[in-house]
């Protein structure tokens, strides 16, 4: 159930495509390739005053939202974000709200998935969001 703007757990996970498996299988690899090597030098490059994501970043933000995990259902711009536990890592739906949150933000303020990148938010969401879907496909 939504409460203004602010969908229940349950809600935003029933809100992922399961059924874009290459999708899926994309993020999958991406967790494997950011669990391997966290940072890379190509991740965000600055040029004069933008950001200039790398392959794989660019590559996370376009399969997180076609997964379903950057949703107009959470309304981040009125909620304070989810943080990361003390292990680094967040729950499936607090991974959406994260997502959401993080590439929604960089229309508005350049830079803020490389922010996300440098404190292990995006790594985070992706590892969440791999680990539900090897549990739900057994």
């Amino acid at each position: 159930m939504t409460h203004g703007g602010d969908p229940d757990d349950a809600t935003l996970i029933a809100a992922l495509d399961t059924e874009r498996f290459d999708a899926w299988r994309a993020l999958l690899e991406l967790d494997e390739v950011f669990r391997d090597r966290p940072h890379a030098d190509d991740d965000c490059v600055w040029l004069t005053q933008y950001p200039q994501y790398g392959a794989r970043v660019e590559l996370a933000c376009r399969v997180l939202g076609d997964l379903g995990a950057v949703t107009p259902a959470y309304h981040w711009m009125q909620r304070k974000p989810p943080s990361l536990d003390a292990g680094g890592a967040v729950s499936p739906a607090d991974a959406i709200r994260l997502a959401t949150t993080v590439v929604r933000s960089e229309r508005f303020g350049d830079g803020s998935i490389e922010a996300a990148l440098n404190a292990g938010v995006l790594q985070a969401v992706i590892a969440a969001l791999a680990a539900w879907y090897r549990e739900q496909a057994g």
